[in-house]
């Protein structure tokens, strides 16, 4: 799928060094393959790693991920685009997902239109598909998230984690409020737009 060209410029993924590894398939608007990559793969299949600083695994939260980020005025905007492409059921689900969810800044860093052409209904796929690209397989909290590894997205891409200096970076995007915690996944917040790579 060939997205928008003045998006790609906003784009800071990896996806240089492939090789064969297994990973869980997740099932958002299309089915992913295995990630193929030299470099270590988080665990994105994690579904009984206890909320950070709990005793009880039982304590995780009984919203969903979805209802977690309605809960955050500084997620509007991506909530907003989640029902504009139709995609809030696919956050509704069993799950486990991760979900790395761009500030309201980090949207209103887009080129100017950018937000306004993606809400129009002949490009929901397109806004469907850099959607997905913030959502992975998986519960991985800021702990599971190991430097260097490489996951792979609900679009089929692949995004590098960076851990300097107390501070996590996933595909260039630096997360700035970690680890909310929902009965099907986790949810990050993220100061930068994933685009995903434009296909030639």
């Amino acid at each position: 799928m060939v997205l928008f060209s003045f998006l790609t410029a906003a784009c800071d993924q990896s996806g240089n060094d492939r090789s064969q590894t297994d990973t869980e398939a997740v099932e958002l608007g299309e089915t992913t393959d295995n990630l193929q990559t030299e470099a270590p793969v988080a665990p994105q299949a994690s579904t009984s790693r206890d909320i950070p600083g709990s005793d009880e695994a039982s304590l995780v939260s009984k919203r969903t991920i979805i209802d977690n980020a309605d809960l955050n005025d500084d997620l509007s905007t991506f909530t907003s685009l989640m029902r504009s492409a139709n995609m809030v059921k696919n956050l509704s689900g069993t799950g486990p997902y991760t979900v790395l969810a761009p500030s309201n800044e980090a949207f209103d860093a887009l080129p100017s239109g950018t937000l306004e052409d993606l809400r129009k209904t002949e490009n929901q796929e397109k806004l469907q598909q850099i959607l997905n690209n913030h959502i992975i397989a998986g519960k991985l909290t800021t702990e599971d998230l190991q430097d260097g590894a490489i996951l792979k997205t609900a679009a089929d891409q692949q995004l590098k984690v960076y851990k300097r200096e107390g501070q996590t970076r996933v595909g260039g995007a630096m997360i700035e409020d970690s680890d909310a915690m929902s009965r099907n996944g986790v949810l990050h917040t993220i100061n930068k737009v994933l685009v995903p790579i434009e296909e030639e």
